[in-house]
């Protein structure tokens, strides 16, 4: 049976994937940040269902390694954001876009900092109020009336 905050970070996955954001400004990098073991699996097909509904790319397999890797080391908002750039920019330059030269491979890292600097700042800021949700909410204790 999945948690009351596995519960929550589905439907956070949900409504993070089909409401209007800025590029790469979403709680998804947070989220596989606080997960890890059994936990991990139904938030990796949820993500799965919502790429199939928003449409699949060449990169996808690399998307989902780092994300399995995000969940699998839970260092920080930093490593993740950071681990998630690398990996992810890196199968950008494999599909040749840039060029398959260090020139290249330098310009698709540089024209995606935007993109990671968004995606850093959103991290800290949900990795945040998740911890405070999951502490203070979902696992407060219950309310027995007599």
């Amino acid at each position: 049976m999945l948690k009351p905050i596995n519960i929550f970070f589905i439907f956070t996955i949900l409504a993070s994937r089909f409401l209007p954001h800025p590029p790469n400004f979403t709680p998804v990098i947070a989220i596989f940040m606080l997960t890890g073991g059994l936990s991990l699996l139904p938030l990796l097909i949820t993500y799965m269902i919502t790429d199939a509904v928003i449409g699949f790319h060449s990169y996808m397999l690399w998307v989902y390694a780092s994300l399995f890797a995000i969940a699998y080391f839970q260092r920080g908002a930093v490593f993740s954001s950071t681990l998630f750039f690398v990996v992810t920019n890196f199968a950008v330059w494999t599909g040749g876009w840039y060029g398959y030269t260090l020139e290249g491979l330098l310009t698709c890292y540089i024209m995606a900092i935007p993109f990671f600097v968004n995606m850093l700042i959103s991290t800290l800021i949900f990795a945040q109020v998740f911890k405070y949700v999951k502490t203070h909410t979902l696992n407060a204790p219950k309310f027995q009336f007599a």
